[in-house]
């Protein structure tokens, strides 16, 4: 065949190709196929590598989403990465999910190659959801070879409710044979369990001043403690100015159980200590009982304390525990002082968000638009961060404005977040148009799982 043949049957080829496959009509085999974010994270956990699961569960993870829970159960169980299957039940710890007890347990009782790091990991995961067997399979481990696996199951045995596990405890705890490394736990659990009859040998732990272990007695203070029992507060309150500030820390988390007036002026002189820890455990505490009357010296730790990175964020996180309105006041102010340091702003949102939404919303605008233009807006990314796991129909304005934000992608995909986490159905036509040729890959791909959703 001549050359000009040859050119002119390609020629003519070409055109019948053209004329049956138009370029705008292309056949479906050969046009983009965009998945959603969804899919895409499916396909991930499906066909990923080990590495890869691993940063989708820390994302997962941050975005309090457990969407894909079941998916990973199933991976779980053909998973031979101990590290994947330690990520994996820390999620779902994190969620409260129980759909992997059974297989964790099963794990236990049957995998005699399991290493003991992933074993403590599954002890510790079964332990908030025991039954009579489970209970009766951790008592079985006290006396094994690993301290690692002994230690984890009597941790796990102060949430059990087997009727003569106490006893048993308080024999191990007063055998001098028993391995001293393990008696810590023991201690722990029989506070847990509220053991009233170890409250003897607990309080003589916890005054011994010749110990060798200083540790039991810190233990010990805590459990009696967590007993609660009114015999033992003039125990603690002895041991309230102790020259050793590790006990007076444990002292002061044993003394949050006993709410009396007496109590209350002795965590709120705790403030004061000159060790950094009790100050923390004094503001935390202050803030899981409400304590109202502690709100003005907290305010003042907020500002003032030498700590910044541990008391003032734990005195702080107690404000927003106690709430009021002089507590949330000064809450809404340290966040829109942008000469504040930038983790108590980002504490400080995070309670408003949560605890105080409907009258800050014009502090979170405000904030907002101060940062919009900055080159660095750090309070603008938390800020939207935070919003995108917030439950609540009236942040549909700043979603829409945060769509707007041209400077990074992840405003964006923080309010698709939130969009999608309140089903706010009347956003459909916004989300829309991020879902053309123009939009970003993940921004498009979100956008596909949002109009999915609502």
């Amino acid at each position: 065949m001549s050359n000009f043949k040859l050119f002119l049957t390609i020629f003519i080829l070409f055109i019948l190709i053209s004329t049956i496959f138009p370029e705008d009509n292309k056949p479906e085999e050969i046009k983009e196929d965009i998945k959603s974010l969804k899919d895409e994270r499916l396909e991930t956990i499906q066909y990923g590598i080990d590495t890869q699961v691993i940063d989708l569960l820390k994302i997962l993870e941050t975005e309090k989403n457990y969407e894909f829970n079941s998916d990973l159960l199933e991976l779980l169980k053909s998973s031979t990465n101990s590290r994947l299957d330690q990520n994996i039940i820390g999620l779902f710890q994190k969620a409260e999910d129980d759909s992997a007890v059974e297989y964790a347990y099963k794990q236990l009782e049957e995998d005699y190659n399991l290493r003991d790091n992933i074993k403590v990991v599954y002890l510790n995961y079964i332990s908030k959801y025991q039954t009579t067997e489970i209970s009766e399979y951790l008592l079985s481990l006290i006396d094994v070879e690993s301290n690692a696996i002994s230690i984890a199951a009597i941790t796990a045995l102060g949430l059990s409710e087997l009727d003569n596990i106490i006893p048993t405890l308080i024999e191990y705890l007063e055998d001098s044979l028993f391995d001293s490394l393990r008696k810590p736990s023991i201690i722990e659990s029989l506070g847990k369990l509220k053991a009233t009859e170890a409250i003897e040998i607990l309080s003589d732990i916890a005054t011994d001043i010749y110990s060798d272990d200083k540790s039991l007695r810190w233990r010990a203070v805590v459990a009696l403690g967590d007993i609660g029992s009114p015999e033992s507060l003039p125990v603690l309150k002895s041991l309230y100015s102790d020259d050793d500030p590790n006990l007076r820390n444990n002292t002061i988390t044993a003394l949050k159980n006993y709410p009396t007036e007496e109590v209350t002026n002795l965590l709120i002189q705790g403030l004061k200590d000159s060790f950094w820890k009790v100050r923390v455990n004094a503001a935390t505490s202050l803030g899981e009982l409400k304590i109202k009357k502690a709100v003005p010296i907290l305010i003042y730790k907020s500002e003032n304390d030498p700590d910044t990175r541990n008391v003032k964020s734990a005195s702080l996180t107690a404000l927003g525990e106690i709430g009021g309105t002089k507590a949330f006041d000064f809450i809404r102010k340290l966040y829109q002082n942008e000469r504040a340091d930038i983790g108590l702003r980002s504490i400080a949102i995070g309670i408003l968000a949560e605890k105080d939404l409907s009258h800050s919303l014009k502090t979170i605008e405000k904030v907002m638009e101060d940062e919009w233009g900055k080159d660095k807006p750090l309070i603008l990314d938390y800020t939207c961060k935070v919003l995108s796991t917030t439950k609540s129909s009236s942040l549909k304005d700043l979603y829409s404005k945060m769509l707007l934000y041209e400077e990074s992608i992840n405003l964006k995909l923080y309010a698709l977040r939130g969009i999608m986490l309140n089903s706010i159905s009347s956003m459909k036509p916004e989300v829309e148009k991020f879902t053309t040729e123009e939009s970003q890959g993940n921004v498009k791909k979100l956008a596909l799982d949002v109009l999915k959703s609502l």
